[in-house]
């Protein structure tokens, strides 16, 4: 399942640089019309919302791994069965919805397995992205780190792709984007807002 997976990824990639190409190709006095689907239909072929264009940097890790944000304020951690995103820091303007029966901490964390939503936890996850926390085969050497309590974290640096299974997160200068490829939900989480899809 999981050769699948990376073939599905690279097949998407490598049909986006060829598009890609022959948009930049196009001559001038040329143009092209994208037929839209009516309201509230989507092509067969896409699932969820679009993300943005795909990251040229594709991380891989084989079954758990674990970044920050740039800006240090977004942990997530990525394994065969999920993504869960926390936003540590004390300056974000939203509180995610209380899922039910939580009876502990909610409101910063955003989960995504078959479908997405907020997280109940009791937990954090920040030292699951700490350098050297057996979470970071993904990481380059020339990546930053973040300092944070003592704690030297890694980064997903903005344009990259870290892909565990069929879950992924894109890192962009607007937030982290995380999803399950094979259902299409997912979510957005910022400084300033958070979409669950």
């Amino acid at each position: 399942m999981r050769a699948a997976s990376v073939r599905r990824l690279f097949l998407l990639l490598g049909v986006g640089l060829v598009v890609a190409a022959c948009a930049a190709s196009g001559s001038a006095g040329t143009s092209t019309t994208t037929p839209t689907p009516a309201a509230g239909s989507a092509p067969a072929s896409v699932k969820g919302p679009p993300i943005g264009p795909r990251p040229i940097d594709i991380r891989t890790a084989l079954d758990v791994a674990a970044f920050v944000t740039p800006t240090g304020q977004i942990v997530c951690m990525l394994g065969a069965d999920g993504v869960r995103c926390d936003y540590f820091a004390e300056d974000k303007t939203w509180v995610a919805p209380r899922p039910g029966n939580c009876d502990i901490d909610w409101g910063s964390s955003l989960t995504v397995d078959r479908t997405a939503g907020t997280s109940c936890v009791g937990d954090s996850i920040v030292a699951k992205a700490a350098l050297d926390s057996g979470l970071d085969s993904w990481r380059k050497t020339t990546d930053p780190t973040v300092s944070w309590d003592g704690m030297t974290l890694v980064t997903l640096p903005e344009g990259a792709m870290l892909v565990v299974g069929t879950f992924r997160c894109d890192s962009a200068d607007a937030g982290v984007t995380c999803q399950n490829d094979s259902t299409g939900h997912g979510f957005f989480m910022s400084r300033s807002s958070i979409r669950i899809f």
